[in-house]
């Protein structure tokens, strides 16, 4: 059995080496490793081109954001498996094992599995909620993000389905619950996923200051799917899922922006949220915007 491992990268070359290293140090040792370099200007090739194991390729392209360095790991991949980790995160040395063994257990082929993750932080690490697959997969993914990190999949799903080059946020989930709405999603029982919170990592750069930019462009990939996956979807998540979702996305961004002070982020992100959806909830955010930009309130 083999498995296509997927490095999207872009001047992360301090991290990608931790990533190469948990890859090299996996029990189970039939893989590749194809390392997609997004337009780096650091040294990345430097560091991958130091590991000297013929089972790892490093290709490089202009910079075209991590969807397509994905798509473009998919059309390269040689793997019946195709697995992605980001290039600040890694795995523990058996990732893959239990990846097999779960796929043993499964006659379905055509799947989509999910590592227990754990989130390390200031060299602390705590459990994130697994999906409960018992439950409707879509809803699941929707409510528990599957970071690409955590991910493995069949390669036959990644031909028919890709992540779509116009979104670069949102783009993993799109993808998922498209998948999830046609084929089985596994949740494994193994925390084997280390997802990665620095100073530098995306998540953390993104609370530090909300972009009314990344907004527009998360609330775009939601709505995509929503107006363009309607049959896909039917039964599973409906239009009145999508107005809930949005209206929360909307919530989660006005309470980051005002917990940051940023006054005119947090008015324009308030009144997108009204204007979506009407209700208390946005009357009652109004005031505490500028009172958190005088310092009062600042954690209500």
């Amino acid at each position: 059995m083999e498995f296509s491992i997927i490095i999207p990268t872009y001047n992360r070359a301090s991290h990608l080496g931790s990533a190469i290293s948990s890859v090299l140090s996996q029990t189970h040792q039939d893989w590749e490793l194809l390392v997609v370099d997004d337009g780096s200007t650091d040294n990345t090739q430097e560091i991958v081109t130091s590991f000297q194991d013929p089972r790892i390729h490093y290709y490089y392209q202009e910079n075209a954001e991590r969807s397509a360095a994905r798509n473009k790991g998919v059309e390269l991949a040689q793997g019946e498996w195709i697995c992605f980790l980001d290039s600040d995160d890694y795995y523990l040395p058996n990732h893959l094992e239990k990846m097999v063994e779960v796929i043993g257990e499964n006659p379905l082929k055509k799947m989509l599995l999910a590592s227990g993750l754990l989130i390390e932080e200031n060299g602390h690490r705590k459990q994130k909620k697994p999906l409960n697959t018992s439950r409707n997969p879509v809803r699941e993914i929707s409510e528990i993000f599957l970071i690409p990190t955590q991910v493995c999949i069949h390669r036959d799903l990644l031909v028919e389905n890709r992540f779509d080059q116009r979104f670069s946020l949102w783009e993993d989930t799109h993808l998922w619950m498209r998948i999830a709405a046609k084929y089985p999603v596994i949740q494994t029982q193994s925390y084997t996923a280390i997802q990665v919170h620095h100073d530098t990592s995306t998540v953390n750069k993104g609370l530090r200051m909300v972009r009314i930019a990344d907004v527009e462009r998360y609330i775009a990939a939601i709505s995509d799917l929503e107006e363009n996956y309607k049959d896909l979807l039917k039964g599973k998540f409906e239009q009145k899922d999508f107005t809930k979702y949005i209206d929360s996305k909307y919530r989660m961004y006005l309470y980051q922006a005002r917990q940051n002070r940023q006054l005119g982020t947090s008015i324009s992100i308030w009144w997108k949220g009204f204007i979506h959806q009407p209700s208390f909830y946005f009357l009652s955010e109004l005031p505490k915007i500028f009172l958190n930009k005088l310092g009062i309130g600042i954690h209500e």
